[in-house]
This record gives structure tokens, sequence and C-alpha cells, in this order.
């Protein structure tokens, strides 16, 4: 869990506040509809804390770690508990709560160095291995921030852009997709899918790649709402309408134009440690690795119409 700063409300513009509290907006509704989404938890929790309403925080700290209960995720549920604590310690549910986390975390330890051969009586507790750093707990990590970074900073752009041109772009995927849950009838999904392979093939350098969901609403096969609906109802993927976002163009510009342009994922917000991106088509999974290779951030993907990305494109290249 990373650690939280306070931001005195005062020390934000008045755009920060609105751009806080329309992310608060958006991901308490996904939060709602996803019970069990812990990463868009931790991003509602880091919003409510830059807007000083500690209260709202803690309630959803409170719901997070519950959820990692739920979840068999101990160590994450213990984190959360203490984080709690740490603002609110006389609270005594909590102080149980992690009482049976510490429990549920011997246990496991425990079984699993019996699974190994060895003495489940001579375990300590090296799951509580946390260092304080500002007030906040926060996990230690064998690998370092540091270490990615330069890792990845190593990372070169172009190898990155060839290794897409030369790839799969995950629209074989998508579409095999809609087949499978009929959610496109193959006339219509057969000729777009040829259709955006010739346009793709001639794809000028700058110029944003064609998608096959905008292709498949032009060709009036389909409307936007009820496929974009059909694909999040049979999947995992999360939705955003990007459209209604204030995404600060300096964001979209941490990725090369190869990514953005030529794969339709555009970033747009930065919460803590985790970078949440928009993608046209959720099933490129070339294009999503390419990120994780390029980024130091835990990424939160979400599903958005790719006109509205190529708007936002189109807003951030001033083109």
């Amino acid at each position: 869990m990373p650690a939280i700063e306070a931001t005195p409300t005062q020390a934000l513009s008045a755009d920060e506040q609105e751009q806080l509290r329309q992310t608060i907006e958006m991901f308490d509704v996904i939060t709602q509809a996803n019970p069990q989404d812990t990463q868009s938890m931790e991003i509602l929790k880091e919003a409510y804390f830059k807007l000083g309403q500690f209260t709202e925080g803690l309630n959803i700290a409170r719901r997070l770690a519950d959820t990692y209960m739920e979840l068999s995720q101990f160590s994450g549920a213990l984190l959360e508990y203490e984080f709690i604590l740490q603002h609110d310690p006389g609270n005594t549910e909590v102080v149980s709560a992690l009482g049976q986390v510490e429990d549920k975390l011997r246990a496991s330890q425990a079984d699993a160095v019996k699974a190994s051969g060895g003495d489940p009586n001579a375990i300590n507790l090296d799951f509580r291995s946390m260092v304080m750093d500002g007030g906040n707990l926060i996990a230690t990590k064998k690998t370092s921030s540091a270490d990615r970074v330069a890792v990845r900073g190593a990372v070169d752009s172009a190898t990155i852009a060839a290794q897409l041109n030369a790839a799969d772009d995950g629209n074989d995927a998508l579409a095999k997709f809609l087949t499978q849950h009929r959610l496109v009838p193959e006339e219509v999904l057969t000729p777009a899918l040829l259709a955006v392979r010739k346009r793709n093939g001639a794809r000028q350098e700058g110029q944003p790649s064609a998608s096959l969901i905008a292709e498949l609403v032009a060709r009036g096969g389909v409307e936007l709402e009820n496929l974009l609906n059909g694909i999040l109802n049979r999947s995992k993927f999360a939705y955003l309408p990007i459209e209604y976002y204030d995404v600060d163009r300096q964001i979209v510009k941490m990725l090369p134009e190869s990514v953005t342009l030529g794969r339709l994922i555009v970033p747009f917000d930065i919460i803590s440690r985790t970078m949440m991106i928009a993608v046209a088509n959720p099933f490129d999974a070339v294009g999503k690795d390419a990120v994780q290779q390029l980024l130091d951030y835990n990424i939160q993907w979400h599903l958005s119409s790719p006109e509205a990305i190529c708007k936002v494109l189109t807003d951030s290249y001033r083109r």
C-alpha cells in the first residue's frame, strides 16, 4: 500500500480540487458496481485524502481491508488495518480485525513451513516486515522502485515501436470475442475487420490507428453503447467515459506515439503509484505489455469509446 500524504485543500488549485472531485465521483460509481475492485478503492481512498476528506478516506480504507479479507489477501488487509489505526488508534473493531488477520497469516505461514518439511512452531512474524515513512505504513519490497525505474528507463522506445509494428494489434482477438458472444453479426464483423486491417496497414506516422469498434459502429452493425455494454457484461473490464475527464496532455505524452496513436492507448491520470489508462481495444495484449515495459507504475486499465480516445489524442498532440 503506498503511503498517503494528506494535502491541505488550500494548497490545491481549483482545477486540482475539481479533478479530484471528478475522480471521486467516477470511482465511487465503479466501486459500487464492482465491490471487490480493490485497485479502484485504492484510488478512491487516495483522492479523498488529497482533498482532506479523512473520514471518507478511512471509510474506504475499511472497505478495502474487509475486501482483502474476503479475497484471502491477508497481507493487503494487514496493511490497510494498520493504516486505519495510524489515523484512528482507538478503533476497537479494527484492532480486533487486525488480530484476526495476524492469526490468518500465522496459520498460512505455518502451513507453508509444514508443507516444505520445516518446523511450523519456529515461524516468526516476518509478514509484519514494514517500515514507517512519514507516519504512514508501507510494505517493504525486494526490488526497490529505483531499481525498477532503472530497468524500465533502459527500454528503447524505438525498439518498442518496432515490436508493435510487427505484432498483432489485438483486433483478431476482439473479433473472436465478439463472435463467440454473438455481439455482432458475422456478415458485419468480417468486412469491418478486413477494412481495419487495410487502413492500419496504410496508416501514416502521426495518425491514429483505426478501431474495429468504431468501424463496426460506422457500418451500422451495432450501436456503440450496446457494443460496449456487451463487452463489459461478458468480461471483467472496467469502463470510464474519458470524454468527461479533464486529461493532462503531459500525462498522455508519457507514452510514445507508437503506443498512444498506434494502439489507441491513452494514460489520463496518475494517483500515487497508479496510472489510469484508457484503451479502445482491451484485447490488445501486445500493446498493454509494451506499456508495462515503459512505465514504472501500477496500471489500471479502462475501456473507453474509440472516438473519445481519438479526440483526447487530437487535443494532446494539437492535430
